[in-house]
């Protein structure tokens, strides 16, 4: 396991700003935090990114992970027991190991095949995650199934604390984003950054207004067709401390007539994206 790496994992999952967080109303950070508390169990350290940062060839970056909590009440079985993800009490080296082979764990099988994660029995498992499944046919789809879809690919966030329905994101995305977002990425060799959903999208735009300047109808769609502008919404820019091809592209659970598919959105142009993944952002 590449030191760098874990020692990267490891400082988004044992955040500084967690505890301070937690204590002071007025931090920013303090609702996505305590947007916990309404499960049982241990709090669950923030996700630093799922899949292989070190290889990737996309990143696609939303806008904070889900919450992976049981409700035992619940009618249907695969939601009674929660995920088995990392909490405050683990130890650095199985988060650090979770964070960086989630999907290829050669001790602990986290996440199977057929994309179920591991609940907290060690036993069961839950369905099908749709995110996973759609962001491996959006990748595949760009750069092949030569190799397992997670080397090919880095899920991070501009929020890594979980919450349910991203609730506190809007508050903490600037101070979360800020503090990690550029050192994930300028780990990556990635050349095509996917960003999902609005608030993905605003704080982007913030970051870099020179964007906004230049692109200001990046990611904002025809209400009609659900579709956004090529010309506005792939662009090229220094983003973690190197030149990147960026576009937009709805997350996969926005409705109708979002389009979450890429080759739909940018018919015309998912030849270029297939050359960024696959190679050099256009010049």
């Amino acid at each position: 396991m590449p030191v760098h790496l874990a020692e990267l994992a490891l400082s988004v999952a044992r955040c500084p700003e967690v505890p301070l967080a937690a204590a002071d109303p007025a931090h920013p950070c303090h609702r996505v935090v305590h947007s916990q508390d309404q499960y049982e169990g241990p709090f669950q350290v923030p996700e630093a990114w799922a899949g292989k940062l070190e290889t990737a060839k996309v990143v696609f970056l939303s806008s904070n992970p889900a919450i992976s909590a049981g409700v035992p009440e619940a009618p249907a079985q695969f939601k009674r027991l929660a995920e088995i993800y990392p909490t405050a009490d683990w130890e650095d080296e199985r988060v650090a190991d979770f964070m960086l082979n989630r999907f290829d764990g050669k001790e602990t099988e986290w996440v199977n095949e057929k994309l179920q994660h591991l609940k907290v029995d060690g036993e069961s498992r839950g369905r099908v995650e749709g995110y996973w499944s759609w962001v491996k046919q959006q990748t595949e789809a760009l750069v092949g199934d030569g190799r397992p879809w997670y080397e090919n690919v880095a899920m991070t966030e501009i929020v890594h604390c979980k919450s349910g329905s991203e609730d506190g994101v809007k508050q903490a995305a600037d101070r979360c984003s800020s503090m990690h977002m550029d050192r994930i990425l300028s780990a990556t060799p990635a050349n095509l950054i996917i960003v999902v959903g609005i608030q993905a999208r605003d704080r982007l735009l913030r970051a870099y207004p020179e964007v906004t300047r230049q692109f200001p109808r990046f990611g904002q769609d025809d209400k009609t067709t659900g579709r956004v502008d090529p010309a506005q919404s792939i662009i090229e820019m220094d983003l973690g401390g190197k030149p990147r091809t960026v576009c937009y592209l709805w997350h996969n659970s926005a409705h109708h007539p979002k389009v979450k598919d890429l080759a739909t959105m940018y018919p015309e142009d998912f030849p270029r994206l297939q050359t960024a993944a696959l190679g050099s952002p256009a010049a």
